[in-house]
């Protein structure tokens, strides 16, 4: 799911050239590969108690939501530094309507699979399926307010919008990422 909604969400950003369309196709990276490392972590959380591990093996989640954090933090100085080049020159946004349809079209999907990530992570108390769903609900707003940005980028002519935009995304992404990361050290901390 995840690399079809990043295949989406990149279309939309090399149809248009906006860097908020950018921003939201490099939290889908970010998603990609923060959905990998949970499933790594929830197939070794599984395993049984061992010599090494006598109390089991579920605190390997939380590693994987603190790495989801720290991937999230970089995606978040990635976003801030091309929104500044973007900032300092500015540029028009190409095919906006193709580009929006295809990125609102990638957010039905990643809100889809969200609501199976939280539901799934509740059912079976998984800390990192949680993280994983709270983290693409939290793209799935961003990704609201970016085709609502684009359309006022566009709509009012200020090229300058779309910088400001993406610096938002990454503030934003940024704000989640500590917190990822602060609520699984103290998960890890008990």
């Amino acid at each position: 799911v995840g690399v079809i909604v990043l295949a989406l969400k990149a279309v939309a950003w090399w149809l248009t050239g906006s860097v908020a369309l950018y921003s939201d196709a490099a939290e889908s990276v970010v998603n990609i590969a923060t959905a990998i490392a949970a499933l790594i972590a929830i197939r070794y959380s599984a395993l049984p108690p061992d010599a090494n591990h006598p109390y089991g093996h579920q605190k390997a989640e939380y590693f994987s939501v603190v790495l989801e954090g720290v991937l999230v933090i970089i995606a978040a100085i990635v976003i801030a530094r091309e929104a500044w080049v973007t900032f300092l020159n500015p540029r028009a946004i190409e095919q906006p309507a193709l580009g929006l349809a295809i990125n609102v079209v990638a957010s039905l999907v990643n809100g889809a699979w969200c609501w199976v990530l939280l539901r799934e992570g509740r059912r079976r108390r998984s800390p990192a399926l949680v993280a994983d769903g709270k983290h693409l609900l939290t793209d799935v707003i961003t990704s609201v307010g970016v085709v609502g940005g684009v359309i006022l980028t566009v709509a009012t002519g200020k090229l300058i919008l779309d910088p400001l935009l993406a610096a938002a995304v990454a503030l934003n992404i940024l704000w989640q990422g500590w917190r990822l990361v602060r609520v699984s050290i103290g998960g890890l901390m008990d």
